[in-house]
C-alpha cells in the first residue's frame, strides 16, 4: 500500500471512531450504558460529578456513556488540577462515586 492509501486508511479509522455530535471518542457499541450498569439515579449523580470536575468543553459526562468513561474523566481532571487548583477531596478520593 502506498503512503496515500495508508494515510487514507488511518483517516477513515479516526473518522469512524469519533462521535460526530460531540467530537469525543465514540463509546464502544458493546459497552453497557452507565444507567443500565448502576441505575439511573446513581448514573445521573456520576454524570453531575463528572461535569463538575471536567474542564472539557464536551466532556463524556452522560449517563448513556459507560460509567468507566465518566470515572476516567473525573480521574483525569483530578490529576490535571492536583497542583494548581485542587478539586474537592470528596470528588477526587480514590474509589469515590457511584
Amino acid at each position: 500500500m502506498n503512503r496515500f492509501g495508508l494515510a487514507l486508511s488511518s483517516l477513515i479509522l479516526v473518522a469512524i471512531s469519533v462521535d460526530p455530535s460531540s467530537g469525543q471518542p465514540a463509546p464502544d457499541r458493546g459497552a453497557v450504558e452507565c444507567r443500565d450498569e448502576i441505575g439511573p439515579v446513581a448514573a445521573k449523580r456520576l454524570a453531575a460529578q463528572c461535569r463538575d470536575a471536567s474542564p472539557a468543553t464536551h466532556p463524556p459526562c452522560n449517563a448513556a456513556n459507560p460509567c468507566a468513561m465518566m470515572r476516567d474523566e473525573i480521574e483525569r481532571s483530578c490529576r490535571m488540577f492536583q497542583e494548581s487548583s485542587p478539586l474537592p477531596v470528596d470528588l477526587c478520593a480514590a474509589g469515590h462515586g457511584p
